[in-house]
């Protein structure tokens, strides 16, 4: 299973959509929070993972829940994304 964590339904959407054609099974989330528990109680075989869930570009929120999600089982490995062309 994939978890794909993203703010924007559009990208959510697409992605669900593109990584379902090709027979992959697909878990979405909006948030951190929502994304970790699915972390805890699902444990996918991959998350991407957008850096930004508000106007704050830094990417810290993503990178805060890379952190947690790494401590909790470093071998769940994530992809960063964003649509932000510069993270500073």
């Amino acid at each position: 299973m994939i978890l794909i964590v993203d703010d924007d339904i559009a990208v959510r959407t697409s992605l669900s959509l593109l990584l379902k054609s090709v027979g992959n099974e697909i878990i979405t989330a909006d948030n951190a929070v929502q994304a970790f528990e699915v972390v805890k109680t699902q444990k996918p075989e991959l998350v991407i993972l957008d850096l930004n869930f508000s106007i704050d570009t830094s990417g810290k929120e993503g990178m805060t829940l890379l952190k947690k999600i790494k401590a909790f089982d470093a071998a769940i490995p994530v992809v960063l994304i964003t649509g932000w062309a510069s993270i500073e």
